[in-house]
């Protein structure tokens, strides 16, 4: 048990449970965020600005809440532990006691025992080395016990530290949801300055959304068709973009992604710049139904290719979730991840 809390804390005090995600480039306001378009194609550059650079954030937002989950789990142990290493030195403390008593029956009661009977233990503790009296079974119930108790107090003082960090991990958190609401509140002043004829030019260049059936891809194999079945279907459910989602009627975009993936048991992290760093890394031409797509420098989105040219993906909070034609999504093709497959 002893090891095991040892090792367990000076994991914890010398390792950092989180790791900041640099905030992008592009998460800066942008220059022309608060001046009125002039033209449709003004106004369609900045609303993709700064929803790419809302995704950004959401990005950073789900790296961290994934590393926070992961944090809150090893704190919930090391709290355990620190209660079991309490019981334990109460235990010796009051194994001692006992051992002090049978010595005060027996007529033995030396400088040792005052001490460790005195209402005082703390004080006891800091002067144990001036007892020179002590028997061999009272000599190892108080060395157990001050060993215990300096694990004792290790622990604590990591405990604090972890509680700590996870406080500020939760306020950092916090101001991201902050800064991806005014990117999004941004975006939506932009578009109610145009006209609803605007409007509609705007959501044209964007890519028009596109049909899909399962009869394109009626070769793939039965776990492909599985994933790709259930995000068509979500998106023809009309599942909208939601901060943080995962479904079952809702979905950020490696949310949407991780629920397909669900279907047939494969675990994928709730972020996609994870999703970027798993599987095998394939070129747009060698793509494949199922295969994950990543866009954007920072991997900051991510959708589903399901063949036949087109993909599925939850795009944003203005669209929602959408199949389109990849080469109708007017973002920059980073690379694309095969999970299952050659």
């Amino acid at each position: 048990m002893k090891t095991r809390l040892l090792s367990l804390g000076a994991a914890l005090l010398t390792a950092s449970l989180f790791v900041s995600v640099p905030t992008p480039a592009h998460s800066e306001p942008s220059p022309s965020a608060s001046a009125s378009p002039t033209t449709v194609q003004d106004a369609s550059a900045q609303v993709r600005q700064l929803e790419q650079e809302a995704s950004a954030i959401e990005a950073d937002y789900d790296e961290a809440s994934t590393k926070l989950k992961k944090a809150e789990k090893k704190l919930k142990l090391l709290q355990a532990d620190v209660q079991t290493q309490k019981d334990k030195v109460d235990q010796l403390a009051e194994a001692g006691k006992s051992i002090a008593l049978t010595q005060f029956k027996n007529g033995s009661v030396d400088a040792t025992t005052q001490l460790l009977t005195s209402s005082d233990p703390q004080s006891f503790l800091g002067q144990l080395s001036t007892a020179t009296k002590v028997d061999e079974n009272m000599n190892s119930a108080l060395q157990e016990l001050l060993t215990e108790q300096g694990n004792l107090a290790d622990l604590e003082r990591i405990l604090e530290a972890e509680t700590q960090s996870l406080q500020a991990e939760k306020d950092r958190i916090a101001e991201l949801k902050k800064a991806y609401d005014a990117k999004l509140a941004d975006a939506q002043a932009t578009l109610a300055r145009l006209t609803a004829e605007e409007q509609a030019k705007l959501a044209k260049e964007d890519g028009s959304n596109t049909t899909f059936t399962p009869e394109e891809i009626a070769d793939a194999p039965e776990k492909i068709q599985t994933i790709v079945n259930y995000a068509v279907a979500k998106v023809k459910a009309g599942s909208g973009y939601v901060w943080g989602a995962s479904g079952p009627n809702n979905f950020d975009c490696s949310g949407f992604t991780l629920a397909a993936y669900r279907q047939v048991g494969i675990s994928l992290p709730h972020s996609s710049q994870s999703q970027a760093n798993i599987g095998k890394r394939v070129s747009k031409s060698e793509l494949k139904a199922g295969d994950l797509i990543i866009w954007y420098g920072d991997a900051s989105h991510v959708g589903l290719y399901i063949g036949n040219g087109k993909i599925a993906h939850a795009r944003n909070p203005r669209v929602g979730t959408v199949i389109q034609t990849l080469a109708s999504y007017p973002a920059p093709f980073i690379t694309g991840v095969r999970i299952i497959g050659s």
